[in-house]
């Protein structure tokens, strides 16, 4: 065999395994996604795979019983404005440190980063005795602000990406021209960042509308969720109507990501009329 064919043979051999291995991870971890949706149209009165038959039951009996109802817009309550605080916050501080210049910008960019780094169970065990004091637990505002923490980091992310992708001389040119700071940021940043910071939102809503340990700490009965419910019923009632939640939540999820996709590939550009 000469070096070419041997090196062919190689090159050939590596891309299969690449595409074997590629293969395996998926289906680690499109497989358990897989039977959960499966199991949602089961129609025995308990979790069974693979199901003997199939049945919409379990999606209308989720839609008849008022307390996943309740919990379907507590998440929602809780998730927009959490969603909305994030994108505050987070695109203050994307835009605050990358146009700072400072030495202190990459041990300030890791203390944002901190929540996606730090298990969410530390997160809750610090949040709560804080939002005791303040008596706020039990209500809302603790989990939206509970939530917002941890979707600062993603909207932090993908707005400092969009700042990367333009150069600051936009923003000093405007100024040039007689821009007020806030005309520039409306007019020039906004506009080359909005992909930036719509995606950042809808994955600080997905991860308020997912998110579980927070609010097995900050939640009530008053204010419970779809994921704080599914793990209540976990105790006591393994029906498929769980799975059917689950599937609703991940087809929800799915869209959310999929529309933060698309927003994020679109580029942007300054408007006119700057002054």
């Amino acid at each position: 065999m000469s070096p070419s064919q041997r090196a062919a043979w190689f090159g050939a051999a590596g891309r299969v395994a690449l595409w074997a291995y590629t293969a395996v991870i998926l289906l680690f971890l499109l497989v358990p996604i897989a039977i959960i949706v499966i199991m949602s149209f089961s129609d025995q009165p308990y979790l069974t795979f693979p199901p003997p038959g199939w049945t919409l039951h379990w999606y209308a009996a989720v839609q008849d019983q008022p307390r996943w109802l309740a919990a379907a817009l507590n998440s929602i309550r809780i998730g927009v404005p959490s969603a909305l605080l994030a994108v505050f916050f987070g695109t203050l501080a994307a835009l605050g440190i990358a146009r700072s210049g400072s030495r202190w910008a990459k041990p300030m960019t890791l203390l944002v980063l901190a929540p996606m780094m730090v298990p969410h169970v530390i997160i809750a065990i610090g949040l709560f005795p804080t939002l005791v004091d303040l008596r706020l637990i039990n209500t809302y505002s603790a989990v939206v602000i509970g939530h917002s923490v941890i979707g600062i980091p993603l909207v932090f992310v993908t707005v400092s990406a969009a700042l990367r992708a333009y150069p600051a001389s936009l923003d000093l040119a405007a100024r040039t021209l007689g821009a007020s700071p806030w005309r520039t940021f409306m007019r020039v940043t906004v506009p080359m960042t909005w992909a930036g910071i719509a995606s950042g939102g809808l994955l600080a809503f997905a991860a308020s509308f997912d998110e579980l340990m927070l609010a097995l700490f900050l939640t009530s009965a008053r204010t419970e969720t779809l994921p704080r419910m599914i793990w209540d019923q976990l105790s006591f009632a393994l029906t498929p109507a769980l799975a059917a939640v689950a599937t609703l939540i991940l087809a929800l999820s799915m869209i959310l990501l999929g529309a933060a996709a698309v927003i994020g590939s679109r580029k942007p550009t300054p408007r006119r009329a700057l002054l």
